[in-house]
């Protein structure tokens, strides 16, 4: 029975060999399994990463372009600027120099006004005298032509007077001539005798 028993033993040696081997052929299964699990839960997360390192990268190509822009948009900013700054001291020059033109034009404004001023009462007042002025050359020319008409009614009477008078001269001639031929014919009688 030994022999027999080597064999059962022999078997019993090859079966836990074999169990051994299926064991290990199991475990180097589950080993594979397991590392092709975490392989593909790491080719994943290599993926994902990838994908996060793609969009970190894409992310810091468009902030590199937003920080160019930026930087272009702060480069013109800063020349507005200095332009806005130009542009602000040229309109305080200028609003200095309209300030002091104002100042000058309100001045020679106030001037023209007291000046107006004084032409309005200086005509005024040459209106007023010329107003008295015509008035008294109406009265003047009313005296005139009360003047002359008296004169001409004095030169009438005179004429009429005249002309009378020199009627009465004829008359008087006349009325001698015959006085004087009456005496001569009164003192021719009287001489006769």
């Amino acid at each position: 029975m030994p022999s027999f028993l080597a064999s059962k033993q022999r078997r019993e040696g090859a079966s836990a060999g074999v169990i051994l081997l299926i064991f290990l052929a199991a475990s180097l299964c589950c080993l594979v399994a397991f590392q092709w699990y975490r392989d593909a839960a790491l080719r994943q997360e290599i993926a994902e990463c990838y994908q996060q390192l793609t969009g970190l990268n894409n992310q810091k190509n468009e902030m590199e372009r937003a920080g160019k822009r930026v930087e272009e948009e702060l480069k013109r900013v800063e020349s507005l600027r200095e332009r806005l700054t130009e542009l602000d001291k040229t309109n305080k020059m200028e609003l200095s120099r309209s300030k002091k033109e104002l100042a000058e034009t309100s001045l020679k404004l106030t001037r023209a006004i007291q000046e107006g001023n004084s032409y309005e009462i200086a005509y005024r007042k040459m209106t007023n005298d010329i107003v008295v002025q015509n008035e008294s050359l109406r009265r003047l020319n009313e005296a005139y032509l009360k003047g002359i008409a008296l004169q001409k009614d004095t030169v009438e009477k005179y004429f009429k007077l005249a002309t009378d008078c020199e009627a009465l001269s004829l008359k008087y001639n006349t009325l001698f001539a015959q006085a004087e031929k009456l005496q001569q014919a009164l003192n021719a009688p009287s001489e006769k005798k």
